[in-house]
């Protein structure tokens, strides 16, 4: 019997790592937030103030570390960050002033710039092309599932033992499922172990797609190329919006069913949203290898604009339109968050990859920062995010319709 592929299980201990670095540190610690506030009395925009500082971070170190790729190894980057991930999850239990929870923000920033999507996806490029789309997909299904996961136990662990507790529980936990997979299971390329990418087999086909790869690792692109492109800056705003909306709605969407009342059950209906979004980024990954990936990156951008519209609507009727947003926004984002990955690889891909992709992290991260800034500064004036929803409704719509406009260059690298 023919052994699987070894790229399998390297993109399973992908998607656990990020399963638990984006289910603790982006998706479950904002669940932590109105403890926060509670015990400390701070308001909403100084609780996710430190949020900020990390996705500022997060954008300035991103094109350092997509260069950096290209010179060490990707495996220890992402060890390296998985441990101070681990060592700043129990310092956050700690924290008492916001200067302290700043400093644990700092370093959730290096950890996850070292370990987060960018070391990963260098990786999945590296070992898969034909199915880059469905690696990509089950790769980013590791946030969905670290909402899904992590935010009810954050939520029935804090109702039972306190917040500090609850914390320090987590980090335990990820002492074990974050770095020892990555320790056992990842290499840096499948030329490392004598294989091919996508496992083929070392015959006439094995033979194409190493001769590709080999092409696709020195050509292709480079950054200032692209940069003289219209293309490049299309893809730029229509990804800037997607963020915008993207994380400021992760990091609030917890204080604004607060807001509600109604008895709203907010960690369920968060789990529901991240649960939804596991369809999205399979579905669209899967789709990425079989069409045109332009037009499922329109698809899943109309799919934002609905969520959006939902979200802003909800208010009216909580008990039902909270539901909705959840399950469509939640297919919306991740089927957006998916496409990016192989849609830049795709146009995009070669010797200068990790660079480009780490100035679109960049940006996109500012316009995250941003957007968390924006919302929390809105719901602090007024009182209330509606104003916010509809900026960002505007802004998901501005993406959707720079979409059709994008080409790809002819200098992409032909990897097939």
């Amino acid at each position: 019997m023919k052994k699987p592929f070894y790229g399998w299980y390297l993109l399973a201990s992908l998607t656990l790592a990020y399963t638990v670095t984006n289910g603790l540190v982006l998706n479950s610690l904002p669940i932590f937030y109105p403890e926060l506030v509670r015990e400390f009395g701070w308001n909403q925009s100084e609780v996710t103030r430190p949020a900020q500082l990390l996705f500022l971070l997060v954008a300035v170190l991103s094109p350092f570390a997509g260069g950096l790729l290209d010179r060490v190894s990707a495996r220890l980057a992402l060890l390296t960050g998985a441990v101070l991930m681990t060592l700043g999850i129990f310092g956050f239990s700690r924290i008492s002033t916001l200067t302290e929870m700043s400093l644990i923000y700092l370093l959730f920033s290096v950890s996850l710039v070292l370990c987060g999507i960018i070391s990963s996806m260098y990786l999945i490029t590296r070992w898969f092309v034909r199915y880059r789309g469905i690696a990509a997909g089950i790769f980013l299904l590791g946030s969905s599932l670290g909402g899904a996961i992590f935010n009810p136990l954050a939520e029935w662990l804090i109702q039972s033992m306190g917040w500090r507790l609850a914390a320090a529980g987590l980090a335990i936990g990820a002492l074990f499922v974050l770095i020892l997979p990555l320790l056992i299971f990842v290499r840096n390329s499948p030329q490392a172990m004598g294989l091919q990418p996508d496992g083929v087999s070392s015959d006439t086909t094995g033979a194409k797609t190493s001769a590709s790869w080999a092409g696709y690792s020195s050509t292709g692109p480079t950054l200032l190329q692209v940069l003289r492109t219209p293309t490049f800056y299309l893809i730029l705003v229509a990804t800037a919006a997607m963020w915008f909306t993207i994380l400021a709605v992760v990091q609030h969407q917890a204080l604004y069913l607060k807001d509600l009342g109604g008895n709203l059950p907010a960690g369920k209906i968060l789990s529901v949203f991240f649960t939804c979004s596991l369809i999205g980024k399979v579905f669209f990954g899967w789709l990425s290898d079989r069409f045109e990936k332009k037009y499922i990156m329109q698809l899943a951008t109309l799919n934002m604009v609905l969520g959006s519209l939902l979200l802003f609507l909800s208010s009216r009727s909580p008990q039902i339109l909270t539901w909705a947003y959840a399950v469509v926004f939640g297919i919306g984002f991740s089927g957006t968050f998916t496409i990016i990955q192989v849609l830049i690889a795709d146009y995009y891909g070669g010797r200068d990859y990790g660079k480009i992709l780490g100035v679109y992290t960049m940006i996109d991260t500012l316009a995250g920062v941003s957007g968390i800034i924006f919302l929390g500064n809105v719901r602090a004036s007024s009182g209330s995010y509606q104003s916010g929803f509809l900026v960002m409704l505007i802004l998901c719509t501005l993406a959707a319709i720079c979409i059709p406009f994008i080409r790809k260059s002819d200098f992409a690298v032909n990897e097939y």
